[in-house]
């Protein structure tokens, strides 16, 4: 093994190797005595970390920018996963200093990291993946979409899915690329299957972020599921994701699944008098589902989105007059919610009061002690 204080020279053209000269479209970095093209794991190792530790600082990080294809040679297939962690992680550093682009042109050399053996070599590809959408080279990574969703797939078969490749897709359909991310919608549905709440909420977050990428109106055709006994009976994605919104155990799921489900052309406001003609059982399912219960931000979206007017509020509760069992008028006119009312009144004769209404004090009760209405 060469000493420390090896000068080692990346040409624009060729490989890492030793040298003592200098050349032009050269330029020099000083490496811990190591070399990646060396049949030495140990020393292939040292060289991916110190390329790792250059990346770090700013002007070598440019200059390691211009000359990809020597550190690509760490991925490689059949070299050792720390290698291509380390080189993994210096790709990453390069691409969060503005140059992503040079890495995403180099994308056919992830490929492989994808369908490593190795978990953590998959969930830092898929990582770095994430990073080139959110710095610009979205349209470049895109068309490794098919790619990311296999890895995805494979680590599902081994029951040891990761939420990174998900992540990776969603940040390609935010940057503008959810039509390339559609392509693999029916596919991304298995999550929903997935025991974990955290690839269940992954799941539908990169289904949200399909949609606000510009390809709302295409998930509209490409809804279909493909296994209609999988979730709840749902034969389309706007059924499937109203009842993961409903069924879900975990709350952020069904949240994100909410959220999801307002990326759809079915959940367009213009669209809702057909929404709720198209899918009765479901409006049915949500008016029963929610009566009687503490309005939160997943039933104001389901509501929105398959047309159900909350109407007023009632003044004793502020929740809308359909929740609660329905809503009762007093002869007075005033209207509330009929447990409300109820409730008030309960109130009011212990306090040895007569029964009024809540907002004009007219008597509740006719003569014969029956409620007024």
């Amino acid at each position: 093994m060469a000493s420390r204080s090896t000068k080692a020279v990346i040409h624009r053209e060729g490989g890492i190797h030793n040298t003592s000269g200098r050349a032009a479209h050269q330029f020099f970095v000083y490496l811990p005595g190591v070399d990646l093209c060396s049949k030495d794991g140990e020393v292939r190792h040292k060289a991916a970390e110190a390329l790792a530790s250059l990346c770090k600082g700013e002007r070598l990080a440019k200059a390691l920018a211009g000359n990809l294809p020597p550190m690509l040679r760490g991925l490689k297939a059949g070299e050792d996963a720390p290698v291509k962690l380390a080189i993994l992680g210096a790709l990453r550093s390069i691409a969060e200093k503005n140059d992503a682009i040079a890495v995403a042109q180099h994308s056919y050399a992830l490929l492989p990291c994808l369908k490593d053996e190795n978990i953590l070599v998959q969930r830092k590809v898929s990582a770095l993946y994430r990073v080139l959408a959110e710095e610009g080279a979205a349209a470049m990574v895109a068309r490794d979409v098919t790619s990311i969703m296999h890895c995805f797939e494979s680590t599902q078969a081994s029951n040891s899915s990761l939420s990174a490749p998900l992540e990776a897709l969603a940040a390609i359909a935010c940057a503008g690329e959810g039509a390339a991310v559609a392509r693999v919608v029916e596919r991304l549905l298995i999550g929903l299957r997935d025991p974990r709440p955290k690839i269940r909420c992954g799941t539908c977050t990169t289904m949200a972020a399909i949609g606000r990428g510009g390809a709302k109106e295409l998930l509209g055709y490409l809804g279909l599921v493909e296994d209609p006994e999988a979730i709840a009976n749902a034969g389309t994605l706007f059924e499937m994701l109203v009842c993961v919104a409903l069924d879900d155990k975990d709350e952020t799921v069904r949240l994100a699944a909410a959220d999801a489900l307002r990326c759809l052309p079915e959940a367009d406001p213009d669209t809702c008098d057909e929404t709720r003609q198209r899918f009765p059982k479901l409006v049915e399912r949500v008016r029963k589902l929610y009566s009687g219960y503490a309005k939160g931000e997943t039933e104001e979206i389901l509501l929105n989105a398959l047309g159900i007017t909350t109407g007023e509020a009632c003044v004793i509760c502020q929740d809308p007059l359909h929740l609660d069992g329905g809503p009762l008028e007093l002869r007075c006119g005033h209207i509330f919610h009929k447990k409300c009312c109820e409730s008030w009144i309960e109130w009011v004769k212990r306090c040895n009061r007569t029964p009024s209404c809540p907002l004009c004090r007219a008597h509740i009760f006719d003569a014969w002690g029956k409620i007024n209405k």
